[in-house]
């Protein structure tokens, strides 16, 4: 039978900084999948990487400029508001209590998915939401927990969403665009200019350069 629930996405993420390619994944739910909301949620500290770069209030501004004319797209503040570091299934708990009546996605890169099973209470993750999958260059539905998570709980199918309230791996097939914030961070300390402006929204590139964020040391 299907749901009739509303969908809320949300995409998480250190966005240190955001760029292009994160609002390309964005777009790409909010048009196939059609949510009430994509909500970007910066985390405090991320668990599984090094700390980021600045702090998470620039992290959050820097988004907030990024999304700022796409309607539907919002900051969803919740990690960054914590001073801890940042677990996927307690956030998931805690926006299933803000939105009771809501059908949960977490947007994830399918990094990410490659070493799932490594995150913490990552079933109650599955049991909280479905998992929706932006494809990033280098990693294919082969690379680490991949395939195991696929067979077991995955789907190319979005009408399979609407039919259960959590627990469906949707890969989607979206064009993956060659950047990393990795690489971002590497253009702003070596001065490579005409790169920054086709990685970076304008606005959040004049915000880092206007508070000298990610300089050489």
């Amino acid at each position: 039978m299907a749901m009739t629930k509303a969908r809320l996405a949300i995409l998480g993420g250190t966005f240190d900084p955001v760029h292009r390619a994160h609002i390309a994944c964005a777009l790409f739910v909010q048009q196939l999948l059609q949510p009430e909301q994509v909500q970007l949620m910066p985390c405090h500290l991320p668990a599984h990487r090094s700390s980021p770069g600045v702090s998470p209030q620039h992290r959050a501004a820097m988004v907030e400029l990024a999304i700022a004319s796409y309607p539907g797209l919002t900051l969803q503040s919740l990690e960054i508001n914590q001073h801890k570091p940042s677990y996927t299934a307690d956030s998931l708990e805690q926006l299933r209590v803000l939105y009771p009546e809501h059908q949960l996605l977490f947007v994830m890169g399918s990094d990410s998915l490659a070493y799932f099973k490594s995150w913490k209470k990552w079933q109650s993750i599955l049991e909280l939401s479905h998992l929706v999958v932006c494809q990033r260059p280098g990693y294919s539905r082969t690379e680490g927990d991949c395939p195991a998570l696929l067979q077991q709980f995955g789907t190319e199918s979005k009408d399979l969403l609407g039919t259960k309230p959590s627990g469906v791996i949707l890969w989607l097939d979206n064009a993956p665009l060659d950047l990393s914030a990795t690489q971002i961070r590497h253009c702003l300390q070596t001065g490579q200019q005409q790169a920054l402006h086709q990685l970076l929204d304008a606005k959040v590139l004049a915000y880092i350069r206007q508070h000298r964020l990610y300089q050489a040391l």
